[in-house]
């Protein structure tokens, strides 16, 4: 038995919580090396997540600046507008967003940062900000196999975002869109950490069903502890946490990650899908039918198309 600390506040952190967390399935024709770097890797996600401490790239100086200045109750949007200047891809990403079919409002379009921000609202501007500065932090060789995946999960999280701000939007639960935007963009961010770790663990990394399984167990635990790390709101770590919990109780109270649960299956396998989604929990929760869903998508397939280029 482990002495590694239980006191984790993700559910779902440590699927081996009875046991050693180096104690993971094992196939029989794992070699001695793959297992010795999985049974390597889990005890460092463990120890990670239990501490709290994470060997992740600075978060960039740009999008702390701005996520403190919208914090400050005595910031103005001149200030944001400033900081927001210095960095010419978080001051164009704002610039797409202001001038999406999401948010345009007549002809004009949106030339400068302060009208930007003043259309757009500061909790969108906090969701640009997250969005690029996950792009900075999480960066793996252009050599690495797993060059393709990192992209495709970044590309997912946008429109896993997009689609819970339509959903939160239009649902008559108390969730606001743009944070259900903010838990959609951070949702994958255990993933594109535990991608970031291929160097130290290159046979795992080459094994695709040994990497997938690792990723399946352990990435929403990652995910929920980094969020934390980073100080953004209890709500979202619970729900990044929870994102793949398909079973609810449907007479509590809807949250983000209803939302995120949705969001994931529409983001992987397609709007068309939306229609059969079935008697889901979390569409019960959200008082939503899965044609709802459906008509919503397809009512605003121009706005949802927007968001996505523009976050990206």
């Amino acid at each position: 038995m482990s002495d590694t600390p239980k006191s984790i506040s993700s559910s779902s952190v440590n699927p081996f919580a009875d046991g050693d967390p180096g104690d993971a399935p094992k196939e029989a024709s794992q070699s001695p090396l793959l297992a010795s770097e999985t049974g390597s890797f889990v005890r460092q996600l463990a120890a990670d997540i239990a501490e709290g401490e994470f060997d992740l790239p600075p978060f960039p100086d740009t999008a702390i600046r701005v996520q403190e200045c919208i914090r400050d109750e005595n910031s103005d949007i001149s200030t944001i507008a400033a900081i927001v200047a210095t960095e010419p891809a978080l001051a164009a990403r704002l610039m797409r967003m202001a001038n999406s079919v999401a948010l345009r409002r007549g002809p004009f379009e949106i030339t400068d940062i302060p009208t930007a921000i003043s259309r757009v609202g500061l909790d969108m501007v906090m969701n640009v900000a997250v969005a690029f500065a996950s792009k900075e932090t999480f960066r793996i060789s252009t050599d690495s196999n797993h060059v393709a995946d990192v992209n495709e999960l970044r590309r997912t999280s946008v429109r896993v975002g997009a689609i819970a701000f339509l959903l939160a939007r239009a649902g008559k639960s108390a969730q606001k869109p743009e944070e259900a935007m903010l838990a959609g963009l951070l949702h994958a961010v255990g993933k594109l950490y535990i991608l970031t770790k291929e160097s130290q663990y290159p046979t795992l990394f080459a094994n695709k069903q040994a990497l997938a399984r690792l990723m399946t167990n352990w990435h929403s635990g990652v995910a929920r502890a980094i969020v934390e790390s980073w100080g953004f709101p209890e709500r979202i770590a619970h729900a990044v946490d929870e994102q793949e919990v398909r079973t609810r109780d449907r007479k509590s109270s809807p949250d983000l990650s209803d939302l995120l649960y949705i969001g994931n299956i529409l983001a992987r396998a397609g709007h068309r899908v939306a229609a059969h989604l079935g008697d889901l929990d979390a569409l019960a929760r959200l008082n939503f039918s899965a044609q709802q869903v459906a008509d919503l998508l397809e009512d605003n397939a121009e706005e949802l198309q927007s968001m996505i280029e523009a976050m990206q």
